[in-house]
């Protein structure tokens, strides 16, 4: 079969990705449980002038792909930790391409020891083809291109999100139940989740909270980079003292299936609206070698639901055109750091490679404060 199956095609991403490679005339199969969603969403797309795309309300996907044996699965159901693995395993056995949009570590590591498996059946597995996994790893690509191995890379992505749905939840639930992680002498080693507080530099000099959590692209800016030394970051973890106290707790609790599918449930009903810092997505990226260099980037974009989508839909449209070696990889391990560019977003370098910081006053941008201790000082300087 010669056609593009979008799983989760009713959903916010999946509708964005669908419209975007129906409208660059991709041959699609929308996938969904809600026949009558689907309906009306093929009757959408075809009013734009085109062919009426076929509909599949899904049921037992590894049966459904081992008959159908689709050209790619663009896979956008979370939480991946349960649909990653044995979607990505049916389309290597249907010998069919396979991409989704995942975050969270424990799949992006599973999918990308995939890559023997894939080889041999001739097809090409894409993990993390979204916001946090290519803009991180873009910029760490970019920054080390033509340099030797480094020996710290950080990283950290501070999305710009429109509505907090139920992917995004499932992704911070998975962090929050891993407890945190980060990569030293090269191994993974257990860290305490919250504990690591970082105010992490935008362009104009502001900062913004982040903190160390085991996302999908530690693994991806890991073998990206090399780096025996790897910590990624994100703001969309809480940041205030006495939340970050809780979330070792937290995690425990989250270790309950009941509890976790409580938390997803209500995210699906209710989905909620972030307090936002501006109208951009940012991605962080700092490099440092032994010998006391160091680089710094950011990656800028739109509202990261969106970025995410436009990623999905160009690495799909690129597996449906052949256009990729076999294996298991991440969008940027496949195609490069301009990806990033390709898909909206604006690169800018910070430090020179003479190791000039573009801050004013020589103010250094990475000021790791333990949160606590800045409370204190705001309290004593009142």
């Amino acid at each position: 079969m010669t056609h593009t199956w979008i799983i989760g095609a009713g959903g916010r991403v999946g509708r964005r990705i669908a419209k975007d490679l129906y409208l660059d005339g991709v041959a699609l199969v929308l996938v969904d449980l809600d026949a009558a969603r689907l309906a009306d969403q093929a009757s959408e797309l075809a009013a734009n002038g085109g062919p009426r795309p076929d509909i599949l309300v899904s049921g037992d996907l590894a049966a459904q792909i081992a008959e159908h044996r689709p050209a790619v699965v663009v896979n956008t159901v979370g939480p991946f930790t349960r649909t990653g693995g044995p979607t990505a395993r049916a389309c290597i056995a249907a010998g069919a391409h396979y991409v989704d949009m995942s975050n969270e570590y424990r799949p992006v590591r599973e999918l990308l020891d995939m890559h023997d498996d894939a080889v041999q059946a001739g097809v090409t597995v894409v993990t993390a083809a979204g916001f946090g996994g290519l803009a991180t790893e873009a910029l760490t690509r970019a920054l080390i291109a033509g340099r030797p191995t480094p020996a710290r890379v950080e990283v950290a992505n501070m999305p710009m999100t429109a509505q907090i749905g139920p992917a995004l939840v499932a992704s911070v639930l998975e962090a929050a139940q891993a407890g945190g992680r980060e990569y030293r002498g090269g191994e993974l080693v257990r860290t305490r989740l919250g504990s690591n507080l970082t105010k992490t530099p935008l362009p104009d000099g502001s900062t913004r909270k982040t903190v160390a959590v085991p996302m999908g692209e530690l693994e991806g800016v890991f073998r990206a980079s090399g780096a025996p030394e790897v910590v990624a970051r994100s703001s969309d973890m809480p940041t205030h003292f006495i939340a970050r106290c809780m979330l070792p707790a937290v995690g425990v609790l989250l270790r309950s299936d009941r509890v976790r599918q409580f938390v997803l449930r209500r995210a699906r009903q209710n989905p909620s609206t972030p307090k936002q810092h501006g109208d951009t997505s940012w991605a962080y990226a700092e490099v440092q070698w032994d010998n006391g260099e160091r680089r710094d980037a950011w990656l800028s974009t739109s509202e990261s639901y969106e970025y995410t989508a436009r990623v999905t839909a160009i690495v799909a449209e690129r597996l449906a055109a052949g256009d990729a070696p076999r294996g298991a990889y991440t969008p940027s391990a496949l195609f490069g750091p301009n990806l990033a560019r390709e898909a909206g977003g604006t690169i800018t370098f910070g430090t020179s490679p003479e190791g000039t910081s573009i801050y004013p006053s020589g103010l250094n941008p990475r000021i790791v404060v333990d949160d606590l201790l800045d409370d204190i000082g705001r309290r004593r300087s009142r």
